[in-house]
C-alpha cells in the first residue's frame, strides 16, 4: 500500500509502472463523473492498444522495444496536466454561440499540443481543419546583425492566400469539383486513351453523317494503302482501329507532357479584340474567392478550424478579416451543420484588454509547459530517462541547473537533447575522442540559441572566435604591460648593481664635481631669481633632484679660492643638461633600491615574471576569474549574454573546435601551416602559439630548422620531449636553448613553469648547457626561491659528473655555502644524491638549518666536516647529536663538546684549536667551562700565549693548586708558560694559598704578577697558616717592592724563625711595620741602631715596648723630643707618662709639653711650673697661669699677674678696690672662684639687675672687685 498524492506522486505515473496487459483495474472513489469515465475508458483503450503493438513488434524484434532518446518536435497528442484545458475546449465546442474561441499563451508554451490532444480525445478530427501560418527572423549568417533578426515580410495577401491554399488543398477535388483551387491530381494514362479514342469514335460518327465524302475518302487511302497485299473490308477496318489507337496514344502523350502545362493568359483577335485572364484585383483574397470559401464549407463536412501561429505574422488585419469571414459562414443559409467555430492559437497580447475580450467568444489561457526556471527539471527528467534506460551522460545537476535559465521553449529543449544526442554519437563515440558531455551540450545549447553565431564558427569568424581573438589580445596587453615593468625593474636593478656610486651622497658629490669641472666650493642651484637650492638643501637625502630640471635651475654657483682662502671668488657656470639628466637617472636607481632594497625588488620582478608566465597559459575561465569579463571580452562579445556566461562558467574553453568538426588525421591545421610557414621564414611567433597536429609538425620540419630561434614553441618542445628516445631533433633544440641568449632564457623560463616533462628537460638541457647554473645564480632578476627551483630539478635529476660540470669557477660550492636553509629546501631531493654532491664539491657551510632535513644528510655533513669551524655550526651541530647539551652551550661551550663525545666533531676542533679558541670560545661573554678542560685548552694551546691568556681571563673557573694546569710542561719550559701561570694568579683562578704561592715562587721567583697577587689577596693569606712558609720565602718577601699595605698585613704572619736580618737593610716602613707587630724583640742594641735611623722609628719603638723600655730607660738617653713623642702618644701609659714626666720634665721640658701640661694631667709641680713659664712666651703664658692657678697663693699670684698683659694686669693693683673685668670663660670663673677663695678679690659679679626691664640680666663680662691690701709699715 501507498499514498499517491497526485502531486509528486501521481496515479498516473504509477500505473504506467504497474499496470501491464492483462491487468484488471479496480477504481474506488467517492464520486465518479460521466467525463471521468469516459477519459478513463479511452486511456484505458489506448493503452490496450499500445500494448498490443508493444507485443506485436517484441515478436518481431524480440522482447524489448529498442530506447530511443530521439524526439520529434511536433506538437504531442498526450500533453501532461491538460485535462482542465480538454475540458474547457469541450465546452466551448458543446456551447452553440461561441464560434471564435482562443488559446492563450506565450510562444512555446503548448498550445499546439492542447489542440492535438483534443483532437486526439474527440472524435472531431474529421470535421477539423488545422491551419498554421507564421514568419520568421531571418537567419543568413552573412549578413550584419540588425538584418539576421529582422522578420521575412509577408503581406495580408499572402497570408490569406496561404489560408486559402491549406483549405482546399486539404480535401479531395471531387469534394469540390466546382472550385477553380482544386490542386492537381493523378489522372490515369489508361483513362486518357479510352477518353481520347471515344472523342476520335465519336468525331467519326459525326464526319460519317454529315461529310459521308470525307468519311469515304478516308476508306479509301486506307485501301489504296494496304492494296494489293491486304485486301477486304477486314484489313481495312482493321488498318482504321490501328489507325485510331495511334492517334489516342499519341493524344494522351500530348496531354500528359504538354497541354497539361499550357496556361492561357489572353487571346487576341482581329480588329483589337482581347480576351484576357485578370489577376490584378485591389480586393483582398479572401473577398476575391468568397464564393471559393463558402461552396468550401458547403460541399465538405468541416465546421472547425484551427488557426496556428497566426500572431507571429504581426499583422492583426488577417484577424479581421477572418472574425468576418466566421460571421459571414455562420450566417450563410445553405451550410448546414452549422456553426462553423474558428480557434486561435495566439500569445496573450495579440490585442488589447477590452479587444481580445470583444474578438473572441471564449478565452483559454495556456500556462507555458516550460520557461526558464523550470526547463532544468525537464532536461535533468530526459537524463535520468535515459539513465534508466542504460544510456548516460556524464552531466551534472548543477550543470543543467547552471544553464537552463537560458532555455525557455519546449520545442528548442528538445532539439537541443537531438542535436547532443547526435554530435555525441558522431564527434565522441565514433572518433573516440575524449570530450565532456557538458561542454558538448554546452555548445549545443549555444548552436540552437545562437544559429547564426554558431555558423559563423566554421568560417572561423564570429561572436565566439572574436572571444577567444579579444583573450589573446588581452594576454598580449596584459604581458606588454608586465614585460615593461619588468624591463624596468631589470634595468634598474642592473645600474644599482653596476653603479660603483651606492650611496645618493657619493653620488651627488660626483654629480657636483662633474659640473663645477673640479674640486670648489659648491654653493647653490639658481634661476634667476630667489628661490635659489642652497647647498644644505640639495645635499639633504631626501631632495628631489629632478626639481632641478622642473625648476629650470640652469646656473652653478661656487667659490673659487685660487689657493688661497682670503682671496675667494664666485663662479657661476651653465649646467650640462645631459650630465644632469644622467645622473639623475642613476639617483633615481639608487633611491628606488635604496627604499625598497634589492630583495624586494627581486622579489618583485620574480612576482611579474610569474604573473607573466601564468597569463600566457591561462585558461579563458581562470583568466575571467583573475580579471573581469568587462576588461578581457570587448563590447560586442558582453553584448552575448549566453556566451559571456558559458565561457566563464568554462562551459566552452579553448577546445570547442574539438565539438564541431571532425578531425582527420592525415591533414594540418591552418594553425599548424602557419607556424611552419613562420619557422621557414624565420619570423618567430609566440611561445605559447597554440599548435593542433604537434607531431606532424615536428615531421615536416627538417633538422636545421631546429636551430634557429623561431623553433621556439611550448607545444612543440612538449611533444619532441614526450617521445621515449632523445631524437636528434630535440638535441638541436636544447642545444639551441643552451646559448645563454636573453630570448633563450625567456623561453626556458616561461617553459618550466608549464611542462608536464620538467625534470628531463631541465637533465638534458643541464648536460648540454655547463654555464646553466652560472648563469641563474647570478641572474639578480631571480629569486632565491626561483634559482632553488631549478637547482632542486638538476640535482634530483642530473647526474654527479653533469652537477660538477656546473660548478664553473665554484658557483655551486658559493650557491650552498651562502644559503644556511638550501638542505631543508632541497629536502624533496634523493638524500644520497645530495650527499654525493657535497662530498663531490666538498662544501664547507657557513651557517645550516637543519629543521627537516634528512638525517642521512645531515650526518654525513656532520661526520665529513662539511662546515666552517665557527659559533653558529658548531651549535647546530651540538643541537643536532644531543639537544639537551645545547643549553649548556653558551657558558660551556667546550665542555659541552667534551660531553658531546663527538669523535669527528672533537678531531675538527682539535686540529683547529686557535680557530675553535679564538673565533667560539673567546666570543662568550660569561665562559664557565669545567677547570679540567680549560686546562686542556690550555695544553693544546701551546706557544700561543695571547690566546691562553686571553682564554683565562674570560673563562670563570678556579684551580685548587697551581700545578693543576700544566704542571708538567711548567717545569719542562717554564719560560714558554710563565704567561699562563701569571694569567691564573691575574685571574685570581687559583685558591689562595701560601701553598699556591710558594709553587709559583720556586719556579717563577717574586714576580711582578706573583707580587700582584699576594698583594691582591693579602687580606686572606695574613690569616692563613704560614707553618709551610720557608725564610727563605720570607726574606725575597721583605727584599721585595710591595706596598705598605700588603706589608703590613703579610709580616706580621711572616715571621723569620731566626730574625738575623740587618736592620740597616730595611726601609722605614718594613722596620716600622716590623716594630708594630713586634716582629723583634726590644733591646737597646736595636734601640741604638733604629734610632740612627729614625728618632719618630725609635719612638714607636719604645711605644710598642714599653715595660721594656721602662726597664731599660736608665741605659737609654733621653731628649725633650723623646720625652715631647713619649708623653703625647696615647699608646703610652698615663703611669708611664707621670713617670717620666715626674724624673724628666724639669730637666727636658719644651714649649709644647709646658703649655699642655694641663690637658695631659701631668703632675705639675711650682718648680715645673717655673721652668715651663720660662720656657714659653708672654703670649702663652696667660693660659699656663690660668691652668694651673691653683698651685698658688694671692702673693705668688698678684707676681704672675703682673707679668701678664691686659686685662690681667690690672688684678696685681692691689693698693686700691677696683673693678676688674675679665671675658666671660670657664678658666676666668675658675680663676674667679680661686681668687675669692684667697679672697682676693671680695666679690665676683657676673649677674645685674636692669631697672628697665626690671629683671636680672647675665653680663657680657666678668666683673671681680679687688681687696685692696694696705702696705705694712
Amino acid at each position: 500500500m501507498k499514498i499517491l498524492d497526485n502531486g509528486n506522486n501521481t496515479v498516473r505515473d504509477d500505473l504506467r509502472i504497474e499496470i501491464k496487459r492483462g491487468s484488471r483495474v479496480s477504481v474506488a472513489a467517492a464520486c465518479f463523473s460521466m467525463y471521468a469515465c469516459r477519459e478513463l475508458k479511452v486511456g484505458l483503450k489506448k493503452l490496450k492498444q499500445a500494448l498490443d503493438n508493444s507485443q506485436d513488434k517484441g515478436t518481431e524484434r524480440g522482447s524489448k522495444v529498442a530506447y530511443s532518446e530521439y524526439r520529434d518536435l511536433t506538437p504531442i497528442d498526450s500533453i501532461e496536466n491538460g485535462d482542465e484545458y480538454i475540458k474547457a475546449l469541450n465546452w466551448a465546442f458543446q456551447n452553440k454561440k461561441v464560434r471564435n474561441i482562443a488559446l492563450t499563451g506565450p510562444y512555446g508554451s503548448g498550445k499546439s499540443s492542447i489542440i492535438e490532444t483534443f483532437l486526439h480525445k474527440y472524435t472531431i478530427r474529421g470535421s477539423a481543419l488545422k491551419i498554421s501560418m507564421a514568419t520568421f527572423r531571418k537567419g543568413d549568417h552573412g549578413k550584419e546583425e540588425s538584418a539576421s533578426n529582422e522578420k521575412i515580410k509577408v503581406d495580408a495577401d499572402e497570408i490569406e492566400r496561404g489560408i486559402l491554399k491549406q483549405l482546399f488543398y486539404k480535401v479531395d477535388p471531387k469534394q469540390i469539383p466546382q472550385s477553380r483551387y482544386r490542386k492537381l491530381h493523378k489522372i490515369s494514362s489508361f483513362r486518357v486513351f479510352l477518353h481520347s479514342i471515344m472523342a476520335l469514335v465519336l468525331i467519326g460518327f459525326f464526319v460519317a453523317i454529315f461529310a459521308p465524302s470525307v468519311y469515304g475518302d478516308f476508306f479509301d487511302a486506307i485501301r489504296n494503302f494496304i492494296s494489293p497485299v491486304f485486301s477486304g473490308p477486314f484489313y481495312t477496318l482493321m488498318m482504321a482501329v490501328i489507325l485510331l489507337g495511334l492517334c489516342s496514344l499519341i493524344i494522351t502523350y500530348l496531354y500528359r507532357t504538354v497541354i497539361s502545362k499550357i496556361k492561357m493568359k489572353e487571346i487576341k483577335f482581329l480588329s483589337n479584340i482581347t480576351i484576357q485572364n485578370s489577376t490584378e484585383e485591389t480586393d483582398s483574397v479572401f473577398n476575391r474567392n468568397l464564393d471559393e470559401i463558402i461552396y468550401f464549407f458547403e460541399a465538405t463536412d468541416y465546421r472547425t478550424v484551427f488557426f496556428e501561429d497566426l500572431d507571429r505574422l504581426d499583422d492583426p488585419k488577417i484577424f479581421v478579416h477572418l472574425r468576418e469571414l466566421n460571421n459571414l459562414l455562420n450566417n450563410d443559409d445553405a451550410i448546414k451543420k452549422k456553426p462553423i467555430v474558428f480557434v486561435y492559437a495566439v500569445r496573450d497580447d495579440i490585442f488589447s484588454e477590452e479587444d481580445r475580450t470583444k474578438f473572441f467568444d471564449f478565452i483559454i489561457p495556456v500556462i507555458p509547459v516550460i520557461n526558464s526556471t523550470n526547463s532544468g527539471e525537464i532536461l535533468l527528467q530526459r537524463l535520468q530517462e535515459a539513465k534508466k534506460n542504460g544510456i548516460e551522460h556524464e552531466i551534472s545537476q548543477e550543470f543543467v541547473l547552471d544553464i537552463a535559465p537560458f532555455i525557455s521553449d519546449m520545442r528548442i529543449l528538445q532539439n537541443i537533447y537531438n542535436e547532443f544526442v547526435v554530435y555525441k554519437e558522431i564527434l565522441r563515440t565514433s572518433q573516440e575522442l575524449s570530450l565532456s558531455d557538458e561542454q558538448m551540450l554546452a555548445i549545443i545549447v549555444f548552436k540552437n540559441l545562437y544559429p547564426s553565431d554558431f555558423a559563423d564558427i566554421q568560417n572561423e569568424k564570429g561572436i565566439l572566435k572574436m572571444a577567444f581573438t579579444d583573450k589573446s589580445d588581452f594576454i598580449a596587453k596584459k604581458r606588454r604591460d608586465i614585460q615593461e615593468k619588468i624591463d624596468n625593474y631589470s634595468t634598474v636593478i642592473d645600474r644599482a648593481q653596476k653603479d660603483v656610486l651606492k650611496s645618493i651622497r657619493e653620488l651627488k658629490y660626483a654629480l657636483l664635481g662633474r659640473l663645477m669641472d673640479g674640486l670648489y666650493i659648491f654653493e647653490r642651484f639658481g634661476n634667476g631669481d630667489f628661490s635659489d637650492v642652497q647647498a644644505s638643501e640639495f645635499m639633504h637625502d631626501d631632495y628631489d633632484m629632478t626639481k632641478i630640471i622642473q625648476n629650470k635651475y640652469e646656473n652653478i654657483y661656487y667659490r673659487n679660492y685660487n689657493n688661497y682662502y682670503s682671496n675667494c671668488i664666485e663662479v657661476n657656470k651653465e649646467v650640462n643638461k645631459e650630465v644632469l639628466s644622467a645622473f639623475i637617472g642613476r639617483w633615481e636607481d639608487i633611491k628606488e633600491v635604496g627604499e625598497k632594497g634589492l630583495q624586494k625588488l627581486q622579489k618583485d620582478l620574480e612576482e611579474r615574471r610569474e604573473r607573466q608566465h601564468k597569463l600566457s597559459g591561462m585558461s579563458l575561465v581562470q583568466l575571467i576569474e583573475t580579471y573581469s569579463t568587462g576588461e578581457v571580452f570587448s563590447e560586442k562579445v558582453q553584448e552575448n549574454k549566453l556566451l559571456v556566461f558559458l565561457l566563464r562558467r568554462g562551459y566552452i574553453d579553448e577546445k570547442y573546435a574539438n565539438y564541431i568538426n571532425y578531425f582527420k588525421g592525415t591533414s594540418l591545421t591552418k594553425g599548424d601551416m602557419n607556424f611552419i610557414l613562420s619557422v621557414k621564414s624565420q619570423s618567430p611567433l609566440n611561445f605559447d602559439y597554440q599548435l593542433t597536429k604537434t607531431p606532424m609538425v615536428i615531421n615536416r620540419l627538417q633538422e636545421y630548422e631546429f636551430e634557429q630561434k623561431a623553433i621556439y614553441n611550448f607545444d612543440l618542445l612538449e611533444q619532441l620531449l614526450l617521445g621515449n628516445n632523445i631524437s636528434e631533433k630535440l638535441k638541436t633544440f636544447i642545444g639551441q636553448l643552451a646559448d645563454g641568449n636573453k630570448v633563450s632564457w625567456q623561453f626556458i623560463d616561461e617553459f618550466v613553469g608549464r611542462t608536464e616533462k620538467r625534470a628531463l628537460f631541465i637533465r638534458l638541457l643541464a648536460e648540454k648547457w655547463h654555464g646553466m647554473w652560472a648563469y641563474i645564480s647570478t641572474d639578480e632578476k631571480l629569486t632565491y626561491d626561483h634559482q632553488l627551483f631549478y637547482l632542486q630539478i638538476m640535482l634530483s635529476e642530473s647526474e654527479i659528473t653533469t652537477i660538477e660540470a656546473q660548478n664553473i669557477e665554484d658557483c655551486l660550492i658559493r650557491y650552498f655555502e651562502e644559503h644556511d636553509d638550501i638542505l631543508q629546501k632541497l629536502a624533496s631531493c634523493d638524500a644520497s644524491k645530495i650527499v654525493s654532491v657535497i662530498d663531490k664539491l666538498n662544501i664547507r657551510f657557513k651557517t645550516l638549518q637543519v629543521k627537516g632535513v634528512s638525517h642521512e644528510v645531515l650526518d654525513s655533513v656532520f661526520d665529513n666536516c662539511h662546515y666552517m669551524l665557527n659559533e653558529t655550526m658548531v651549535k647546530t651541530v651540538v643541537a643536532y647529536r644531543s639537544d639537551n647539551l645545547i643549553s649548556n652551550w653558551e657558558e660551556k661551550p667546550y665542555s659541552t663538546l667534551i660531553t658531546l663525545a663527538d669523535t669527528s666533531l672533537m678531531q675538527y676542533v682539535h686540529d683547529h684549536i686557535v680557530i675553535f679558541v679564538d673565533k667560539i670560545v673567546l666570543t662568550h661573554s660569561n665562559l664557565s667551562d669545567r677547570p679540567e678542560d680549560i686546562v686542556d685548552m690550555l695544553i693544546r694551546l701551546k706557544g700561543k700565549q695571547d690566546l691562553q691568556t686571553r682564554l683565562i681571563k674570560q673563562e670563570s673557573f678556579h684551580l685548587d693548586s697551581i700545578e693543576e694546569c700544566a704542571c708538567e710542561q711548567v717545569h719542562a719550559e717554564k719560560d714558554n708558560w710563565i704567561t699562563v701561570w701569571n694569567a691564573l694568579l691575574e685571574k685570581g683562578a687559583v685558591t689562595v694559598s701560601w701553598e699556591n704561592v710558594l709553587d709559583y715562587w720556586k719556579v717563577y721567583q717574586v714576580s711582578d704578577e706573583l707580587k700582584k697577587y699576594i698583594s691582591h689577596h693579602a687580606e686572606e693569606l695574613s690569616e692563613m697558616d704560614t707553618v709551610s712558609v720557608e725564610d727563605d720565602f720570607i726574606k725575597a718577601f721583605i727584599n721585595a717592592d710591595f706596598k705598605i699595605e700588603v706589608r703590613q698585613k703579610l709580616l706580621p704572619v711572616l715571621k723569620l724563625n731566626n730574625f738575623d736580618l740587618d736592620i740597616t737593610s730595611l726601609d722605614e716602613s718594613t722596620l716600622q711595620i716590623m716594630i708594630a707587630c713586634n716582629y723583634f724583640e726590644f733591646t737597646v742594641e736595636r734601640y741604638s741602631v733604629i734610632s740612627s735611623i729614625s728618632p719618630d722609628i725609635a719612638a714607636k719603638f719604645i711605644l710598642k715596648n714599653q715595660n721594656e723600655y721602662m726597664e731599660l730607660k736608665e741605659n737609654i738617653p733621653m731628649s725633650g723630643n723623646l720625652l715631647e713623642r713619649l708623653l703625647f702618644s696615647k699608646c703610652f701609659s698615663v703611669k708611664n707618662k707621670n713617670q717620666l714626666f715626674t724624673e724628666y720634665a724639669e730637666s727636658y721640658m719644651t714649649e709644647k709639653i709646658a703649655e699642655q701640661m694641663k690637658e695631659l694631667n701631668m703632675p705639675v709641680t711650682k718648680d715645673i711650673f717655673n721652668i715651663a713659664w720660662n720656657c714659653i712666651g708672654e703670649k702663652k703664658r696667660e693660659g699656663l697661669l690660668l691652668d694651673n692657678c691653683t698651685l698658688f697663693d694671692a702673693d705668688e699670684l698678684e707676681r704672675y699677674f703682673g707679668e701678664l698683659g691686659e686685662p690681667y694686669v690690672e688684678l696685681a693693683d692691689r693698693t686700691r678696690r677696683h673693678d676688674v673685668n675679665l671675658p666671660v670663660t670657664d678658666r676666668n670663673r675658675a680663676l674667679a672662684k680661686h681668687l675669692q677663695k684667697l679672697e682676693y678679690i671680695t666679690s665676683e659679679d657676673e649677674k645685674f639687675f636692669d631697672d628697665a626691664s626690671g629683671c636680672e640680666k647675665i653680663r657680657k663680662v666678668l666683673k671681680m672687685r679687688i681687696k685692696q691690701v694696705k702696705e705694712e709699715d
